[in-house]
């Protein structure tokens, strides 16, 4: 290896520290959903707010902040917007109502894009080798920095109370600007559009690549499973398998597996090429849901369920992410990055809204089957990409 990919190694691994971070705090409100509502008396029905809002401002933050990326150092933008998170969570942390705690997650999800900022940085600037390995160390990250939040935090919410481990979150946030100083890509994109005309160029990009609406539409399909199966999974494991909000957390393992899957991973996407991986990881998925939809009331089966659909949803993106951008100009990176995330988390908020309805009204298998029919439909949009001929490079235009 070469010390130019050594050093480039390096700087993703301290990179994928600060992207874990930034989209496990999206992840937040879950575990401790049934000890906020305990707080404030809200019934089980309406408990499910603060996962919304956290995952709409999420989505916002993608569209009005992400697409700053092709104009601004992600240095400068990755470092302000943690500082703009951990401010948020503190003062969610010391709420005097349901309400205010809900804004105030809405507004810690818009400011925690950090992670989008530093994918959309890592494409412009990676080695051409490299691309493949470093989409997956992020994406893989992502996955391992949401789901030791959703371990660690059950345990610890248990121990000091839902309002302390989210200033303890706020802490972690905060003590990562120093790395962001040191390790965000500092370079500032030559000659950018103003931003106005970066917002208002976004639909233009998207309806130019079919490649980038195609692939994002299979992402969104597979996200919006992996969203609405997790986001029940607490209230399911509390209320029908008999688990605390401690055991209930240490579900999140699998998660964590799946994120360490993803990275492991990392070389056999360019081996087998985007066709070969694409196909493995829905099938992976696909197998995941079916375990989650017959295995709703077995926690072995719905911990390997669980595994499967995180790792396949992660790794599936490795490819459909990669694909899509590379659709479009390299100046329109950050854009694309924006209708590729914010369409990601559009829809992991409408998959949240509509599994709650499920869950509350038929329980937890009804939210398997949706997820099982989301793979499905994904797999079928990845076939016509296929038969377009969209699979067959990741240069796609």
């Amino acid at each position: 290896m070469s010390a130019a990919h050594s050093s480039w190694g390096r700087q993703v691994a301290a990179m994928a520290s600060i992207a874990a971070t930034g989209v496990a705090v999206i992840y937040i409100p879950q575990p401790i959903q049934t000890l906020v509502a305990d707080d404030f008396a809200v019934p089980a029905s309406a408990s499910s707010a603060a996962l919304i809002a956290v995952q709409a401002g999420y989505a916002l933050g993608i569209v009005l902040l992400v697409s700053l990326g092709d104009r601004v150092s992600a240095r400068r933008q990755v470092t302000t917007q943690l500082v703009a998170t951990a401010a948020a969570l503190a003062l969610a942390a010391a709420a005097p109502s349901y309400a205010v705690h809900v804004a105030l997650c809405f507004v810690a999800g818009a400011t925690a894009t950090v992670g989008q900022l530093l994918v959309s940085a890592a494409l412009r600037l990676a080695p051409p080798s490299a691309r493949a390995r470093t989409v997956a160390v992020l994406l893989g990250s992502f996955l391992i920095g949401l789901f030791t939040v959703r371990t660690a935090l059950g345990s610890l919410a248990a121990a000091i109370g839902w309002r302390g481990a989210l200033v303890v979150c706020a802490a972690v946030v905060l003590a990562l600007v120093p790395l962001s100083l040191r390790v965000s890509p500092r370079e500032v994109p030559a000659d950018p559009p103003s931003y106005g005309r970066i917002l208002a160029s976004i639909p233009g990009i998207a309806r130019r690549s079919s490649a980038l609406r195609l692939m994002t539409a299979v992402h969104v399909l597979c996200f919006m499973a992996f969203i609405a199966t997790w986001s029940m999974t607490t209230l399911h494991a509390t209320s029908a398998l008999g688990l605390d909000v401690a055991q209930a957390a240490l579900l999140g393992l699998a998660g964590l597996v799946g994120g360490a899957a993803t990275i492991a991973a990392a070389s056999i996407h360019s081996r087998v090429g985007p066709r070969r991986s694409l196909a493995i990881c829905l099938a992976v998925a696909l197998v995941g849901g079916i375990l989650i939809t017959v295995g709703a009331g077995s926690v072995p089966v719905l911990v390997l369920g669980l595994l499967l659909l995180s790792a396949g949803m992660s790794s599936e993106q490795v490819t459909t992410q990669a694909i899509g951008l590379a659709s479009v100009d390299p100046s329109e990176n950050g854009r694309a990055n924006t209708i590729f995330m914010a369409a990601t988390f559009f829809g992991g908020t409408l998959a949240t809204a509509i599994a709650a309805t499920l869950s509350s009204a038929i329980g937890y298998r009804a939210v398997g089957a949706f997820a099982l029919a989301l793979v499905v439909i994904a797999a079928s949009l990845a076939f016509v990409a296929d038969r377009r001929g969209m699979l067959r490079s990741s240069s796609t235009r």
